[in-house]
């Protein structure tokens, strides 16, 4: 289950990456900001088919990421028929139109670069020599905006998370899964029934005898088999330790005795008399 990726798009010094940080510390998101992958890739290609390389190139990189964590990418990316190929692609994604009028950005530019665009100094400048194409902001395909010019940034951010994040409660179901069986299923199909999101917790063990797969194959075993539930890797716990109640339940769901009686152990002693057979 892939986490969600928030795309904030809008002129230079609009507020994009303020806004990102703030949003940020909300949704426990990892921020991939436009100028620091620029600096990173040693990319100074502003060209529209060096813009659209790098637009393409900053949404799969963000949903690489989205299989671990909520990403916001702060980006320019001034070309719409690109950033529709781009939701089209990661349904996952979410683009928020940062409106700022063009002056109001231009007295936000305390590196000055607006200036230097009008000077010549920098060419292909989004605002000055280079167009933005907004996004639609009615009808069918209209995206998410919000108003950075008359808004501040909690204002802003609250108009994100209102209509974009909704976190999940979940019934965390923690094991090594080696394998997962009809016992795990039955166990799953209670808590569903009532209603209940399941969050299922891979212990991160090392492959050996008693932990045959590794932890990509649980992974994938589980989303085959259970395509219903959020998955997520944890360390390999020893123990749980609990003190006074803090928001949760502890809970043992009882099954009937031939259910219950179904053992991993077992499974992987046929898989192994199998191999040896």
């Amino acid at each position: 289950m892939r986490k969600q990726i928030f795309w904030l798009t809008g002129l230079p010094c609009s507020g994009k990456t303020t806004i990102a940080k703030e949003l940020a510390r909300h949704t426990n998101a990892e921020i991939l900001d436009g100028d620091d992958i620029r600096k990173i890739a040693n990319n100074n290609d502003f060209t529209e088919e060096g813009r659209r390389k790098h637009m393409l190139a900053v949404a799969e990189f963000a949903n690489l990421l989205s299989k671990y964590t909520n990403v916001i990418v702060a980006l320019v990316s001034p070309i719409k028929s690109i950033r529709e190929e781009i939701k089209n692609k990661y349904p996952n994604l979410t683009e928020i139109y940062v409106m700022c009028d063009l002056e109001e950005c231009k007295r936000r530019d305390v590196k000055g670069m607006y200036a230097k665009a009008l000077n010549g100094e920098i060419k292909d400048f989004t605002g000055i020599d280079a167009p933005y194409e907004e996004p639609d902001l009615i009808g069918k395909n209209k995206s998410t905006f919000v108003d950075a010019e008359t808004l501040d940034v909690e204002q802003c951010v609250d108009i994100i998370l209102s209509r974009h994040y909704q976190p999940k409660k979940y019934s965390l179901f923690i094991g090594r899964w080696q394998p997962l069986h009809d016992g795990h299923k039955a166990l799953f199909d209670v808590i569903r029934k009532e209603g209940k999101n399941i969050l299922v917790g891979i212990r991160d063990t090392q492959i050996d005898e008693n932990n045959p797969l590794s932890v990509s194959e649980r992974v994938a075993m589980i989303q085959k088999e259970l395509p219903h539930v959020d998955i997520t890797v944890i360390p390999d716990i020893e123990e749980i330790v609990i003190g006074r109640k803090v928001g949760y339940n502890i809970r043992e769901v009882k099954l009937d005795k031939d259910t219950e009686a179904i053992s991993a152990t077992e499974i992987r002693k046929q898989w192994s008399n199998k191999k040896t057979s």
